[in-house]
C-alpha cells in the first residue's frame, strides 16, 4: 500500500485535481494547479474585448506547447511519483506519464514569451516605466510559475525532476514560438492573415504588436473626446 492512501484526498470540487482538505497549503496548491485554466480563460476574454490578434498567437503557441508535451512524455514514458488509486488519470483523455510536467512547461513558455516580447518591443517615450511595466511582469509570471510548479510537487502529481525539465522546455518553446512569430510578421504574413474576410468580420487587428494602448492613453482619450463633443456644443 503506497503512502497516497493514508491521506484523505478529495476531487478539488469539479476537477480531477486531487487535494488534502485537512492541508492548507494542500488546499492553495490546488488552487494554483488550476491556473493555466485561467491563463487560457484571460486569452479568450482579451480577444472577445479587444479582438486583438497576439491572443490568437499566444494561444496557438500554448497549443503546440502542450502537443510538444504529450509527444515527449510518450516517448520517455516515466510515471509520476506514485498512483493515487489504480483509475487514476488512466482513463481520461490525459497521459498518466509525468515527464515532463505540462503544467510546468506551460507556466514556462508563459514566462519566456511575455518576457522577451516586452525586451524586443520598441520602448514607449517613457523608457522608465516601459521597464518597470517589463521588470514587474517578470517578476509576477516568475512568482506564478514557482507556485505552479511547486503545487506539482506537493500535490505529488510529480518530481522535483519532471517539474524542472517541464519548464525549462516550456521556456525553450516561448522563446522558439516568439522567434517564429516575428519572423512571419517580418514577412508580413500576419496582415495577409488580417485582410481574410473572417478577420475583417470580426474585427481583428494587431495593434498590440504596433501601439498597445496604455490604460493611461485610453483614459485621457475618453475625456478629449468629451471635452471635444462639449465644445461642440457650446
Amino acid at each position: 500500500m503506497n503512502a497516497t492512501t493514508h491521506r484523505n484526498i478529495i476531487p478539488f470540487d469539479d476537477t480531477y485535481i486531487l487535494y488534502d482538505p485537512d492541508d492548507v497549503l494542500s488546499f492553495l496548491s490546488a488552487y494554483f494547479s488550476l491556473l493555466p485554466i485561467l491563463i487560457l480563460t484571460f486569452y479568450l476574454s482579451w480577444f472577445i474585448i479587444t479582438r486583438e490578434l497576439e491572443s490568437c498567437i499566444i494561444a496557438l503557441g500554448q497549443l503546440c506547447n502542450e502537443i510538444m508535451n504529450n509527444i515527449v512524455k510518450n516517448i520517455i514514458k516515466q510515471d509520476r511519483p506514485y498512483w493515487v488509486g489504480d483509475s487514476f488519470q488512466e482513463n481520461s483523455i490525459r497521459s498518466g506519464y509525468g515527464m515532463p510536467s505540462a503544467h510546468s512547461q506551460f507556466m514556462g513558455f508563459t514566462l519566456s514569451y511575455f518576457t522577451l516580447s516586452l525586451l524586443v518591443a520598441p520602448l514607449s517615450t517613457n523608457r522608465k516605466r516601459s521597464r518597470f511595466e517589463a521588470v514587474s511582469l517578470f517578476l509576477i509570471l516568475v512568482v506564478l510559475s514557482a507556485c505552479v510548479t511547486f503545487s506539482r510537487v506537493y500535490l505529488h502529481y510529480h518530481s522535483v525532476e519532471q517539474v524542472l525539465v517541464g519548464f525549462t522546455l516550456g521556456l525553450f518553446n516561448g522563446s522558439a514560438y516568439l522567434l517564429v512569430v516575428r519572423v512571419i510578421r517580418s514577412l508580413g504574413l500576419w496582415n495577409w492573415l488580417l485582410s481574410w474576410p473572417i478577420a475583417r468580420i470580426l474585427y481583428m487587428k494587431d495593434n498590440f504588436n504596433l501601439a498597445p494602448v496604455t490604460l493611461k492613453q485610453e483614459y485621457e482619450s475618453f475625456w478629449k473626446t468629451i471635452s471635444s463633443k462639449s465644445q461642440k456644443k457650446e
